[in-house]
C-alpha cells in the first residue's frame, strides 16, 4: 500500500515512528497489550523497567502524545491521582507491525 497523499498523514505517521525509537517507550506498549489498562507503576513493574517512576510517567505520556496510548481513568492514591493507560487502536496496530517485523527478520 502506497503512502497516503496527505502530508499531514505522512507526517503523523512519521511521528508515530519516532515515537517508538525509544526501547522504554515499546516496552511500555508491550506491557499495555494484555491488559485493559495500567499506571505507570504497574507498567514499570510489568515491564521490569530500572527507572525512575516519573521517567515512565514522562515516556507514557508522549506516547499519549503521538496517540499511541489513551487515558482510561484516575483514582485517588495517597492524596495523589494515579492515571491509567491503555493502548490506543493505533498503537496496538503499530504492536502488529512490529510483531510481523519481527517475525520476518
Amino acid at each position: 500500500m502506497p503512502l497516503p497523499s496527505d502530508s499531514k498523514e505522512v507526517d503523523r505517521i512519521a511521528a508515530s515512528f519516532r515515537a517508538l525509537a525509544h526501547p522504554t517507550r515499546l516496552r511500555i506498549l508491550d506491557a499495555l497489550r494484555d491488559f485493559d489498562r495500567l499506571s505507570p507503576s504497574e507498567v514499570r513493574r510489568r515491564a521490569e523497567l530500572k527507572i525512575a517512576l516519573g521517567t515512565v510517567s514522562h515516556h507514557m505520556r508522549e506516547l499519549r502524545a503521538h496517540g499511541l496510548v489513551a487515558p482510561a481513568g484516575t483514582r485517588a492514591v495517597r492524596g495523589a491521582l494515579e492515571h491509567f493507560y491503555k493502548l490506543s487502536p493505533q498503537g496496538r496496530r503499530l504492536l502488529e507491525l512490529i510483531d510481523d517485523l519481527v517475525a520476518h527478520c
